[in-house]
């Protein structure tokens, strides 16, 4: 299962909005309206609930060379990633792509497929919409 959402133009620099999204401690605030619960399990892990689903522990990478930032499931029962990439379009303005990558059984994606397009639209929008 992929999903793909893209931005519109962020009046930021892509330098500016990676070392904001790379920061975990930030994740509560962009997330804060998608979410039930976020805990902070380490500098690069935190836990959150959406909705009615079990709670997902996620472990942050940071790919600088690339200007992306992955949040990989650390459940073996859920096997996904949320791939986040900054585009730099001019030295103040840049593009996200939001990638979510899982791999599920017909029946969970079929669950899940509907509520999970829209927190991936809802997280681009967030990302977007930053204002520092």
């Amino acid at each position: 299962m992929e999903i793909i959402k893209e931005s519109n133009v962020i009046p930021y620099s892509s330098e500016k909005l990676y070392s904001h999204i790379i920061d975990i401690d930030n994740y509560e605030q962009i997330l804060k309206d998608e979410i039930r619960s976020f805990d902070k399990l380490s500098e690069n892990e935190f836990k959150i609930k959406i909705g009615n689903m079990p709670g997902i522990n996620l472990l942050l990478s940071e790919l600088p060379k690339n200007n992306e930032v992955k949040l990989s499931s650390n459940d073996s029962n859920l096997n996904f990633y949320i791939l986040i990439k900054i585009d730099a379009i001019e030295s103040n303005s840049s593009k996200i792509k939001v990638q979510f990558v899982g791999n599920f059984s017909s029946m969970i994606e079929m669950m899940i497929k509907k509520p999970l397009n829209a927190f991936i639209d809802s997280l681009k929008n967030k990302i977007e919409n930053i204002s520092f």
